[in-house]
């Protein structure tokens, strides 16, 4: 099975979760994931947060605020509408409903992002709290989970952004759902990578309920972003993920991936002595994804130029 970072276009439009699993595994703690928020504007005028992220060396891309009742992915979907500020988005309101009726409809509307973007797409799931107040398209149930399969996500993430009270157990609840909706469709990712909520994200104990519970991946907090989490800490953790037979994946959510690169570059080492199999950027660098430099040196530090001037150049069209 080929490595991650040596996928190309055609592994990537075809790979299944049985495979997927496979060359996350056979990287070796090499394989690189940035989120974006696609409900934002991008930062490049003309080319969208997911299709950045790609050109800086992600294997992964994973959407955040994505919203299943309302497809729409900016830099890509507004391509046509030249929407440059708030009064654009109100002037061209007709078209943008137009639009989101469109993509709607669309069956394959992740598939055809992918060709766009060329890599493995994922989506944040939030299995939020009954009676909470919050976008009915971005919750974690059965009807988002059937669509996420039907649309094409190679994975989905089980998580909780800042001020969702989103404890543990929701997430626990979550994956059961996930695993019992989603079969071998789609990889099942899941955990916290900041202290949203109010329960104890470092307990070992907890991770390994997330495993037994159908997660296929385990996500905790990178070395230094959460207070109180270093090295030793996240090792004893992903010892623990690795002990019931599942894979780790190291998060920096916590804005500091708007850092300077000498603190990327020491949290991406210390997550791989850690044991990660996975490394994530998130998107709250200058807003709606990490700087994008801040991507190619979390790449570099955990596999060198080589692999990572790979990625970044693979052409779709391979």
């Amino acid at each position: 099975m080929k490595r991650t970072f040596e996928l190309n276009f055609e592994d990537m439009m075809n790979i299944s979760k049985k495979d997927l699993l496979l060359s996350i595994s056979s990287s070796e703690g090499r394989t690189v994931m940035a989120e974006t928020d696609v409900a934002k504007q991008p930062i490049v005028y003309g080319v969208s947060n997911p299709e950045l992220a790609a050109a800086f060396g992600a294997d992964m891309i994973t959407l955040n605020s994505f919203d299943f009742d309302a497809p729409f992915i900016f830099g890509i979907d507004d391509k046509d509408l030249a929407i440059s500020d708030a009064s654009d988005m109100v002037n061209k309101s007709a078209e943008i409903q137009k639009i989101l009726r469109r993509n709607s409809a669309d069956r394959d509307y992740i598939r055809k992002i992918k060709n766009v973007v060329g890599r493995l797409l994922g989506v944040n799931m939030e299995p939020v709290p009954k009676n909470t107040n919050y976008c009915e398209g971005r919750k974690l149930n059965k009807k988002n989970l059937e669509k996420a399969s039907e649309l094409g996500f190679d994975y989905i993430v089980i998580t909780g952004n800042p001020k969702t009270g989103i404890t543990s157990e929701d997430i626990l609840k979550g994956i059961e759902e996930a695993a019992d909706v989603l079969g071998d469709k789609a990889v099942i990712i899941a955990g916290k990578m900041h202290g949203a909520g109010s329960d104890n994200i470092y307990d070992p104990k907890v991770l390994q309920d997330f495993s037994k519970a159908g997660a296929d991946i385990i996500l905790i907090g990178a070395p230094g972003t959460i207070p109180g989490l270093d090295f030793e800490l996240c090792r004893r953790q992903i010892s623990a993920v690795h002990e019931t037979g599942k894979m780790a994946l190291t998060a920096i959510g916590t804005s500091q991936e708007g850092a300077n690169l000498n603190v990327i570059q020491d949290m991406a080492l210390m997550s791989k002595m850690a044991g990660a199999d996975i490394q994530h950027i998130g998107d709250a660098g200058y807003g709606g994804i990490a700087l994008p430099e801040n991507i190619s040196a979390l790449s570099i530090a955990i596999r060198g130029k080589r692999h990572t001037y790979r990625r970044m150049a693979y052409s779709l069209r391979k």
